[in-house]
């Protein structure tokens, strides 16, 4: 496997870890293979609800409907009738990520065939960040920043200094929004996970991890960080993100204690098990009008599955 994951990616792990074996520097590996992982659907919640959310906020501004074809429906041009234009004024970029939405869409549907909510999900993430850019643009009809991001953002922080109207408000939710894509990149790109920087409220860069106990504090805080975010949309997200088990997946992974059952199992198959063994069980959920079960009877039918070969 060495030779596959190529010297030069590993010797980056091996110099931030300090790996002591071949061995080790795979546990390594493995650690930020399961954090990434962890990270995924955190950073999709995210993603989703933001995406919704600014698209409703556009909708609502020039149809007053939560679903409307502002990227991609055309209205009269008084000024020049044969030449009708973009309800939204889009930037080359974004409307390129527009048509290529629709191109991909209609290999699956059929040309034609895209919805307003198809090309939503297609977007890439950048898009939404470049509308959210572009929305103190003084071509924009005047108050449209403010209308739009009060629709999207209804529980944004520090209004009474930064109202939906000032440009510090676009760019210091940008920041913000360039801070998690470049997180979301290096996941997706298998990049140094382990490296990536802290951040503060108004996505300005600050402290990057030196050693794997800062990795494990600075990948905490992120993660606080994206729900955080996500609760200026609706604090709802952010308690349903910190209620599910993929939180408290990602919450077991970073701890060194998680990190060192890695380093001394290599990444092996029941690694990760090892892990959940060894972090506190929450209550766990059951049928209605029944009693909790407890960690020692969840042991015994856990053992009982096991020995007469049932598996979920």
């Amino acid at each position: 496997m060495h030779f596959h994951l190529t010297a030069p990616r590993l010797k980056t792990l091996d110099t931030f870890f300090v790996t002591t074996s071949d061995s080790d520097l795979l546990g390594c590996y493995a650690w930020t293979q399961a954090v990434g992982a962890a990270l995924l659907p955190i950073l999709g919640d995210l993603e989703v609800s933001l995406r919704n959310a600014l698209h409703r906020g556009l909708s609502q501004y020039y149809s007053g409907a939560d679903s409307f074809e502002w990227m991609l429906k055309t209205r009269p041009n008084p000024s020049s009738p044969a030449e009708p234009t973009y309800w939204h004024k889009l930037t080359r970029y974004t409307h390129e990520d527009v048509l290529g939405a629709v191109g991909k869409i209609a290999k699956k549907k059929g040309k034609g065939n895209a919805t307003v909510d198809d090309i939503v999900a297609k977007v890439p993430f950048g898009f939404w960040e470049t509308i959210i850019k572009g929305l103190k643009h003084k071509s924009h009809p005047a108050g449209m920043q403010a209308s739009v991001l009060s629709i999207a953002f209804p529980n944004a922080p520090d209004l009474a200094t930064t109202p939906y109207d000032d440009a510090a408000f676009v760019d210091r939710l940008a920041n913000l929004l360039s801070q998690v894509r470049d997180v979301r990149n290096r996941i997706g790109h298998h990049d140094q996970i382990w490296r990536t920087p802290e951040f503060d409220s108004y996505g300005n860069l600050g402290f990057i991890p030196r050693r794997p106990r800062q990795t494990v504090n600075s990948l905490r805080l992120l993660a606080n960080q994206i729900t955080w975010l996500a609760g200026w949309i609706d604090p709802e997200i952010t308690n349903y993100i910190k209620a599910s088990d993929h939180w408290w997946s990602l919450q077991a992974l970073l701890t060194k204690e998680a990190l060192t059952v890695y380093r001394k199992n290599g990444g092996r198959v029941g690694t990760y098990e090892a892990v959940i063994r060894t972090t506190p069980q929450h209550e766990v959920v059951t049928w209605p009008n029944k009693t909790p079960r407890t960690p020692e009877k969840i042991h015994r039918i856990n053992r009982r599955r096991v020995s007469n070969k049932i598996f979920y």
